[in-house]
Formats: structure tokens, sequence, C-alpha cells
């Protein structure tokens, strides 16, 4: 037998149950995954046994691990700059603040912040706490 003359098989491969058995893979992935809102800093919160919940609506979080490190809705700021982002008219003064202090902070830090949100004139502060004692 020539070679010439041999027939030549062209194989090819099917992807349709590869890419079947991937799109599967990724439905379950997406499905079972739970996204769970995560602080960036970890704190511990002081506990109360008469704490209520407060809606989140408020859009201006504040998270105070120390005078060094503080979040503003997420967003690490400086101690020096706080006060011109609460100065912005990016927050509705009438809504309320929330302020999840870590319970290693001393009471000066927690009244420089409460003098920074009373000089911008914020009416309403929740602190943030743990149910139960």
């Amino acid at each position: 037998m020539r070679l010439d003359q041999a027939k030549t098989r062209r194989t090819s491969i099917n992807l349709t149950a590869l890419i079947d058995v991937l799109f599967l893979l990724i439905i379950f992935f997406s499905v079972s995954t739970q996204f769970t809102n995560q602080q960036a800093v970890e704190i511990k919160l002081p506990k109360s046994d008469t704490s209520q919940a407060v809606s989140t609506s408020s859009r201006l979080i504040i998270l105070m691990k120390s005078k060094e490190e503080l979040l503003l809705n997420g967003e690490p700021v400086l101690a020096d700059s706080l006060a011109q982002r609460l100065a912005g008219k990016e927050f509705d003064r009438k809504k309320k603040v929330i302020l999840n202090i870590d319970n290693a902070v001393t009471h000066g830090q927690v009244i420089w912040l409460l003098d920074a949100l009373k000089r911008n004139h914020f009416q309403k502060v929740a602190f943030g706490t743990q149910a139960g004692l």
C-alpha cells in the first residue's frame, strides 16, 4: 500500500460535553457562594443587654479601632481629614450616624469623634454594641 493512496482521517474533539460541564460548575459555584459583608478592621464591640437594632440606611457608618484606624463607610480615612469629609454635602445630617467603636478605644478618642460630628452639625448618633452581657 502506498502512502499517497492511504486516506488520512481527520479527528475532531467534540467540546459540547465539556462546555456543558463547565456551565454546570459555574452555576453551582455562583448559587452556593455566600457573600458576606466583612469589615476591613476587626473590632470588639462592647456588650449591652438593652441594645436595639438600628436601620443602616443612614449612609454614614464610622468604624473606629483607634484614632489612627478609622473607616468612614468602609473607606480608610485619616483622623486629620475626617473633619473635612464630614463637612461635605454628601451626608444627610438629620439621619443617624452609627459609631462602631472598639472596646479598647479610650474615652478621649470617643469624645474627639463626637466633637467632630457635633462641629459638622450631625444631630443623631447611635453606638454599635453586641447583644447580651
